[in-house]
């Protein structure tokens, strides 16, 4: 198969392994980095990222595939391609350095206020820092394929998918460390360095196989034209491939979210899992029938259960481990059509594979538009049905060429069809006298009992008539606010980040005289109020609380409106993306639309005290005086003295607008469970001041520490 010396052989897959690791850590620090920027963490702007670094990872093959056979020497090309991914990478770790919060928030004010959407601001954002470095790591597996079949000798057809083995392979490290590890120890710029350290160690291993591999010339190129007109039909296979390959994952991480909620280890492990499950489909292509039919059948009926593994999974969850090895098998298929098609496929192996790939990627990036946008509208069950149908599709075009071929490739398109449309016009499903919504914002299961849960985490209770004040926490943070605020002069507007089901806004409302503005990211959430105008105060048209369908970093930057009231709560501090509403430069933001005197209440506490020490650390560098109620899980912030009196509480109880109404509800139910302090019993009084050098950790964009309780409490004293 080639008589070129092992070490050359294991110098460049060893250093395309590596660039496999750089490669995914730069996608995860990148994607987490710009959506602090572009949109917070909502669903769109994340796809917008994603759609920009998989067109540079396409556009990259496909120049590649038109200039890999005109290099002289590609090992050599594949070396520069290394080093300029660290130097680039070096570019962008500086850059994150900088303090470019306002002058992006102007940028943004500038585009809002030239009729500019913001979207088409985040896609230019991203293409202009992503495009380079992603055309580049496009470009390596393709100069690679023409460096082996030119320089190290390969002649066998089955050595493609070995490359895409190596590099995807490396690729599940680097997601299972990016995500897990190199963030919250070292945050982004440093897990950037260490990205840049892994593209120049792999240049300096490819270096050493071209020593390796000797100083003879490259075999010069077979006369097969470059320039071939028309994709082929492995090409085409390839991109239909793409789209339903990554139309899985979506349905993967929101399967996993909800069974094992959305936590940035789960996400971790779930891609780590996927890319590993799809290389050693990739690995194990070149020893299996040619044929692909039966593999892309097998993979179509195990796309269809992954629902059904699904409802035992929630149920009672299986290890993360366990689970995302049953929900991974389908990328074991996946990898397998690849790498035979890829193999059929190359001819002339850096061009072909270059435009495999180029095809492929195009057909990755139209499913993460379709499965974001129209997808996550509809129940995971229809999205894997029709999955399911699109590779029976794959499954006949693979077969030899028989009678009525054609006719059953249109009907799995048109099955597949009618299922997103079903879906679409699905507004929830029910399930024992419990509903849910699905959207692309995110899950909310409203239960029987009232409960209501966001992404499978518990959030709140509806009311039931009598008893609507959700959990005493969310509650107890508007009640905080108010009596830190005082009345002297009262408090007039407030807001409220993380708005939910409007029991904080609504309550907020309840107060005479207070005006509530209320950011909420999850469009879903406006079906769930809609429906259930009743058991959510009406919170969604009270004409006290107006209600902003959107980030609330964002909004705020564009909105220079002042507030005497903010209440900020991430829906849990481990939750993927909470530190994005914890950090110094958010805080600075906040602070920034409070009116002299105003307070902020910020959920603190979920059981982690390293949690806790992060949170109040980063709130006292910004406001001199805070105080804890209910074990902490409330902090109320102010650069005014605030404290409560006995008095205070008492006169604020005798009021008689709903908000006292409801705190004497609360206070009630205190004492009947045995509290004789009623509501004071809540109040813990002010916190001590932190030392601005104690050299303890603060929650930054840069450092998202706070999301990993377990790590947190050794790296953060």
């Amino acid at each position: 198969m080639t008589d070129t010396p092992k070490p050359a052989w294991a110098a460049l897959l060893a250093g395309l392994a590596l660039s496999g690791v750089a490669g995914i850590v730069n996608q995860v620090v990148w994607q987490r980095a710009l959506k602090i920027f572009l949109g917070g963490s909502e669903t769109l702007s994340a796809m917008v990222v994603v759609e920009v670094f998989l067109l540079g990872l396409g556009l990259g093959a496909a120049v590649a595939a038109r200039f890999a056979s005109r290099l002289r020497d590609p090992l050599v090309a594949l070396v520069g391609l290394e080093l300029s991914l660290a130097a680039m990478n070096t570019v962008v770790a500086v850059i994150l350095g900088l303090d470019l919060t306002e002058s992006v928030y102007a940028l943004e004010r500038l585009a809002v206020s030239s009729g500019i959407p913001l979207r088409a601001v985040y896609a230019l954002a991203s293409a202009a820092l992503l495009l380079a470095p992603t055309v580049a790591m496009g470009a390596t597996i393709p100069v690679a394929s023409e460096a082996c079949q030119r320089q190290l000798r390969a002649d066998s057809q089955r050595l493609v998918p070995v490359l895409f083995f190596v590099n995807t392979a490396g690729a599940a490290l680097g997601a299972g460390s990016a995500s897990a590890l190199l963030l919250p120890i070292f945050g982004q710029r440093r897990a950037l360095l260490v990205a840049v350290a892994l593209n120049a160690t792999g240049a300096l291993l490819v270096g050493l196989g071209r020593w390796a591999a000797g100083a003879a010339p490259p075999r010069a190129p077979d006369p097969v034209s470059v320039r071939r007109r028309g994709l082929s039909a492995e090409e085409v296979l390839g991109g239909v491939l793409g789209f339903v390959a990554l139309g899985y994952e979506m349905v993967l991480f929101r399967i996993l979210a909800l069974a094992h909620q959305p936590l940035p280890t789960t996400f971790a492990t779930g891609l780590a899992g996927y890319l590993l499950a799809w290389s050693v489909g990739v690995a194990v292509a070149g020893a299996l029938p040619a044929g692909g039919n039966a593999v892309a059948l097998v993979t179509a009926v195990l796309c269809a259960a992954a629902p059904a593994l699904y409802a035992v999974d929630v149920v009672d969850p299986w290890p993360l481990l366990v689970a995302i090895s049953l929900y991974a098998l389908p990328c074991v298929g996946f990898g397998i059509l690849y790498g035979q098609l890829v193999s059929r496929a190359a001819r002339r192996w850096g061009r072909d594979v270059g435009r495999y790939a180029a095809v492929n990627t195009l057909g990755s990036c139209a499913g993460v538009l379709f499965f974001t946008l129209v997808g996550y509208e509809i129940p995971q069950t229809l999205d894997a049905l029709a999955i399911a149908a699109g590779l029976v599709a794959v499954a006949a075009a693979l077969t030899p060429r028989v009678p009525g071929r054609s006719v059953v490739v249109l009907l799995s398109v048109a099955v597949a069809v009618g299922l997103v449309g079903r879906g679409l016009r699905t507004p929830y499903t029910v399930s024992d006298a419990s509903r849910t919504y699905w959207g692309r914002d995110g899950v909310v299961e409203v239960l029987a009992d009232g409960n209501v849960w966001i992404d499978g985490l518990w959030h709140t209770k509806l009311t039931d008539g009598v008893d609507h004040i959700g959990r005493p926490y969310s509650w107890v943070m508007a009640l905080a606010a108010v009596l830190a605020h005082g009345d002297d002069p009262p408090p007039t507007r407030a807001l409220v980040i993380g708005a939910g089901v409007g029991i904080s806004s609504a309550t907020l409302a309840g107060y005479d005289g207070l005006q509530v503005d209320g950011y909420e990211i999850n469009h879903t959430l406006r079906r769930v109020l809609r429906d259930h105008p009743d058991q959510t105060l009406h919170a969604l048209d009270d004409p006290h609380v107006t209600w902003r369908w959107h980030d609330a970093r964002t909004g705020m930057a564009l909105d220079e409106k002042r507030y005497d009231i903010i209440l900020s709560a991430p829906l849990y501090l481990r939750q993927a993306g909470s530190s994005l509403l914890l950090s110094r430069e958010y805080l600075r933001l906040v602070k920034s639309r409070l009116e002299p005197g105003g307070v902020l209440a910020v959920y603190s506490n979920e059981g982690s005290p390293a949690q806790t020490r992060l949170v109040q650390r980063t709130l006292a560098e910004q406001f001199a005086y805070r105080e804890s109620w209910y074990d902490g899980i409330v902090t109320v912030a102010s650069d005014a003295p605030i404290a409560v009196t006995r008095a205070e509480l008492e006169a604020f109880l005798a009021r008689p607008d709903r908000l006292a109404q409801e705190a004497r509800w609360l206070d009630a139910d205190l004492r009947d469970e045995g509290e004789r302090e009623g509501l004071a019993s809540l109040y813990e009084g002010a916190l001590a001041a932190e030392p601005a050098d104690d050299g303890g950790r603060r929650i930054t964009d840069d450092d998202p520490l706070v999301e990993y309780p377990e790590l947190a409490e050794r790296w953060a004293p």
